[in-house]
């Protein structure tokens, strides 16, 4: 299949289908007239690129997979060499728990900040009176100030 059909195909764009071979991803062959040509088991490596891309992987974790990119994701491994799949996927878990660590400590804060915010404004409620409105009469408002002859 040409570039355009593997593009429909997989829901992306040509551009990124290009950025993915680019990066040593994807491995078209090279037709006579030099079109771009993609076997169909292109269509599971695009479809596992945009998934572990979108997972928080990176390209650079993608090439350690190598031929693991055809296996489906969950599921089946056909792959040759499963110890850098695995190599891959413990090393992007730590990053992510290192990730949610961080944003729990950074909701910790805020939650602890935004109960004391929120006590602070329960105390100046009840330490305040409540606003009465205070009636000017209409010659001494500010509109009429400048409303006379000069």
């Amino acid at each position: 299949m040409r570039i355009g059909e593997l593009a429909r195909a997989t829901g992306t764009t040509t551009r990124a289908l290009r950025y993915y071979e680019e990066h040593g991803l994807l491995h078209p062959d090279r037709s006579s007239n030099g079109y771009r040509t993609y076997s169909p088991d292109a269509v599971k490596v695009v479809e596992n690129i945009r998934l572990l891309l979108a997972a928080g992987l990176t390209t650079e974790d993608l090439l350690l997979l190598g031929t693991c990119l055809r296996d489906e994701v969950i599921g089946d491994h056909r792959c040759d060499d499963l110890s850098a799949k695995v190599a891959v996927f413990e090393q992007r878990l730590a990053v992510i728990q290192r990730r949610i660590d961080d944003l729990t400590a950074v909701r910790e804060q805020l939650l602890a900040r935004l109960d004391d915010l929120r006590g602070r404004e329960a105390v100046a409620r009840r330490g305040s009176c409540p606003r009465q409105r205070l009636r000017v009469p209409a010659a001494e408002r500010p509109e009429h100030a400048f409303s006379g002859a000069a």
